[in-house]
This record gives structure tokens, sequence and C-alpha cells, in this order.
């Protein structure tokens, strides 16, 4: 690494309001990305967690002086009114920011950009000199434009007539496909899975690199740390070691919660749901397939820790997941994993060796009691599995390097 020119470098994402897996991914990996760049962050909605970590880190922030938001809507979508008001977001940081300084005078003094996809972030595009190299990471195609997934109700039925919807975001849609042919026009991009990068050329129709997200180890000891307290935490939720499932996400259709009160009817066990939305209609679901469901509050990184290592499995149903960082987590606390045969689970999960890849029709409580009776040979393996494939943070910030080396000697060549 010491042979490595260190650059200044912009990150961008366009907003932390969503708090996913995304946008923990690209914290997590900020103190690696520290020893090969100067880094800047800027976003139109920081989050409490990402501005604890760049003042950590020492890293500036840059976001505007009222933070942008989603607009939501028919009308809202027919008039593409959310990436309208991201792009003039964006613009009138270029003359002043909420820190201060603005964009014009950051883009004079950096050596490149990182652009994080999401929603916000391509709309930058338009104001980024052409001749300071991009490297966009994409963790998807805009789902909600490209995909019908976002838009069924809780419980699969569509929210609206998929055709109108369609219809609706049509200029939405062209929008982002011109966003994305300017991305990859200016520089490299970067799918966060095989999966992503086989979506990225249906969609947008360019060919991608590979590279995956990362995993902290640190934020998951394979030992419990100090700070987890299962005696507290089984307390507290009234929960009883390995007679609970636990599944992660926000309990829209295409997480797959509703599936999993289905696969799991009149199992005996407890379902632990942790990322809120979880509404009256799922508690009723719940109740008419005979299993009790617990949505949890927002907890902490321990706390998580904890619910994870003494249940029986983690279960997903998710859809088309791009990654899902959860299989990998789960193998470090020795939670056995049984997710939908779909997305990048597949990347993952090696079926019957790490966890279970299955698909809706399958026993899924039995699958449950087969992951219990092998979580430490199937955790064990996991552990290979990822250290394998490698999701390190250090080899990412590398990868990252090298494509903006790239794309640094393609645009002066150019």
């Amino acid at each position: 690494m010491s042979n490595l020119q260190r650059k200044r470098l912009l990150v961008v994402k366009g907003s932390f309001e969503h708090f996913g897996g995304g946008e923990r991914d690209l914290i997590n990996n900020l103190e690696a990305w520290s020893k090969y760049f100067d880094l800047s962050v800027a976003t139109l909605h920081p989050h409490e967690e990402l501005i604890e970590k760049l003042n950590e880190l020492n890293i500036p922030l840059f976001s505007p002086i009222k933070n942008w938001s989603y607009s939501h809507g028919v009308l809202s979508e027919i008039l593409a009114k959310s990436t309208k008001k991201a792009s003039k977001k964006w613009y009138s940081m270029l003359s002043f920011t909420k820190q201060g300084v603005g964009l014009n005078t950051l883009f004079s003094t950096i050596d490149a950009i990182n652009i994080t996809t999401g929603m916000a972030s391509l709309e930058i595009l338009p104001f980024i000199p052409k001749h300071i190299p991009l490297h966009t990471y994409m963790h998807e195609p805009n789902r909600g434009l490209h995909s019908n997934d976002l838009h069924f109700d809780i419980d699969g039925t569509p929210k609206q007539n998929l055709k109108l919807t369609n219809l609706f975001l049509s200029k939405q849609r062209k929008i982002d496909l011109k966003l994305a042919e300017q991305a990859a026009k200016r520089g490299e991009i970067s799918g966060n899975s095989k999966n992503t990068c086989e979506r990225i050329k249906q969609v947008y129709g360019f060919d991608s690199h590979l590279l995956y997200p990362s995993i902290n180890t640190k934020l998951w000891p394979i030992k419990p740390s100090d700070d987890e307290d299962w005696s507290a935490v089984g307390k507290e939720f009234n929960l009883s070691q390995n007679e609970y499932i636990i599944t992660i996400g926000h309990a829209i259709y295409a997480k797959g919660l509703w599936k999993t009160i289905e696969n799991l009817n009149s199992s005996n066990l407890t379902i632990v749901q942790v990322g809120g939305g979880v509404t009256s209609k799922h508690h009723e679901h719940a109740k008419a397939n005979n299993v009790e469901l617990k949505a949890l509050p927002r907890v902490s990184q321990a706390t998580i820790r904890v619910l994870m290592r003494n249940a029986k499995a983690m279960v997903s149903n998710a859809i088309n997941e791009p990654f899902g960082l959860t299989p990998p987590e789960s193998y470090f606390v020795g939670c056995p994993v049984i997710v939908s045969n779909q997305g990048g689970f597949r990347e993952t999960v090696v079926d019957g060796i790490t966890g279970r890849l299955l698909n809706q029709g399958d026993d899924w409580i039995s699958a449950v009691e087969e992951g219990h009776l092998n979580r430490e040979k199937w955790s064990k393996a996991g552990r290979e599995h990822i250290e394998k494939i490698d999701l390190t943070p250090e080899t990412q910030a590398k990868k990252v390097h090298d494509l903006l080396s790239q794309t640094s000697s393609d645009t002066h060549q150019t």
C-alpha cells in the first residue's frame, strides 16, 4: 500500500434517510477507504450514524442547508418531483452548503469522485466537472423504476394497477436511464454482486465490474462481546433461547415477512422482526397462521448480535435481494441461515453447506430444524466461504482505488 498514490476522493450518496444495508456498508467502509484516500462526503440527507462516524474519522461532510426528502404520491411520481428536487438541491450546494464551503470549491481540490447509487445520487452527475474521474457503485438498478417488486402491498397484492404504475413512472425511468448512461460514459461502473451486474446489463445495457460489499468483522465477533447480555435481552423481549427465529429488514413485501409468516405456520416458533414497518395487518396474518410475531423497536448492534446468537435461525424470504449482508453476518455469530433461493443470496449461501436456499413450497420448518442441528458446522463453513470470496473493507478500498486509477488514466488520455 505504501507504493499507492493517495487520492483526494469525494464520496457521494444521495440520501441516508432510508438507513438500510447500502448505507451501513458505506459507513463501515470509510475507515478502510481512508487508508487509500483523503476522504470527504457529500449527501442531501445525512444520518446521525454517518455524522458520528465522520467526526470519529475526521472526514469533512457537505450537505444542504435543508435536507432533501423523497416526494411520495401519484402526482409526484408522474412529474418526477423527487429527482427534480434532488437536482435543485445539488445545484444549490455548488455555491454553499450547511458547512459553508460550496461543492464548486471542493471540485477544484479533489482528484476523483465515487458515487454510490440510490435515491438522489446520480442527479449530481450534470454538475460534476468533466475532468474529474468517476466511479459509480450500484447496489442495484432502481428497483422501483425497473421492476414491480416495490409496487405490492405487504400481502403481495398490487397497490394499484401495475400498467398504470409503470405509466406514471415513465418520466422518472427515462431520467434514470439517461443518468446511468452518463455515468457509464464518465467512468467505471461496479455492481455489488454477480446478480446485480446481470441486472445492470439487462436494464442499462452496459457491462460492470464486480465489487462486493464488505463485512466489518469487528462488528460481528465470533465470540460474544462484553456488551452482549442475553439474560437481559431475553427478559426484556420475553424470549427463550432457540425458540424463535430472527428476520431482519423493513417489513415491505419485497423483504418477505409476509411469506415468512406463512412458511412457519403452526411451527411453535416466535418470529422476531428487526427493521420496522410492521402493521396490524402483519399481526393479523400471524394470528391466522398460528404464529407469534414480535416486532422489535430499533435496537443496538450488540442487541442484534445477542438475538442472532440465541435464535434458532435467521430466516429471510426476501425477493431478489441484490446482495444481502445478513447471511455473512449470521455466520460470524453462529446463527443458521435459511433464505430464499433468489438474488445475491445464491452467492453468499451454499445450499446444504453453509445454510439453506429454499423455494416456495419447500419445508421451511424442517430446514430451520436442520440448521439448528448443524449450526456450528454451517457457521464455520459460512465463514470459510466468506473468506474465499473476500468481503473485507480493505479489499473493497483497494479495488475502488484501482478502478479510479484506471479511470484517471483514461481521462488524461482523452
